[in-house]
């Protein structure tokens, strides 16, 4: 565990400083974020252990500038803990493809959806891309629940987004 939480720390702090150089326009262009590979809690939902987690800066920028869920991408520092640690996990078509893991991240009041696919061919390599990523409004992934896609949940973070969507709604 010790080992696992030092790679962690380590690809957070790589990934936060090549973060600050996309947000300054420094990143070299067809960079790729390597978010390490999965911890315990993402590979006991089916993320490949093998498998290490890649954000091509290009999608990151797609998405931050796109119509529908525009998003600051300095809002992401610390992504890889996020990640690591999620609010829940969803199956997104078939579970041994693609999950959405909600992140401990938001814009506002909604938290980030990092939409993930597995077993992506990557310079010759297998990789889990990160396709997705915006802010989700809570309520719509708190439905997931009810439609038998929740694959993990930390109830403690869970519950809190629970108790903030009651509050929101009874104004």
């Amino acid at each position: 565990m010790k080992v696992e939480n030092d790679a962690i720390e380590e690809t957070n702090k790589r990934f936060n400083v090549e973060l600050e150089q996309f947000l300054n326009g420094t990143l070299a262009k067809g960079h790729v974020f390597k978010l390490g590979l999965p911890g315990e809690i993402l590979q006991a939902t089916g993320f490949p252990a093998e498998q290490e987690i890649e954000l091509a800066a290009s999608r990151l920028k797609e998405k931050s500038q796109s119509k529908r869920h525009p998003f600051n991408p300095a809002d992401l520092r610390n992504l890889v803990y996020a990640i690591n640690e999620p609010v829940a996990i969803f199956s997104y078509g078939e579970k041994q493809k693609a999950q959405n893991v909600i992140i401990d991240i938001k814009q506002g009041k909604n938290n980030y959806l990092i939409g993930v696919h597995f077993s992506q061919q990557r310079n010759n390599t297998l990789v889990s891309s990160i396709r997705g990523l915006f802010p989700k409004q809570d309520g719509y992934w708190l439905n997931w629940i009810d439609q038998g896609k929740l694959l993990y949940a930390n109830k403690e973070k869970l519950q809190i987004v629970i108790t903030q969507q009651r509050n929101n709604s009874l104004r």
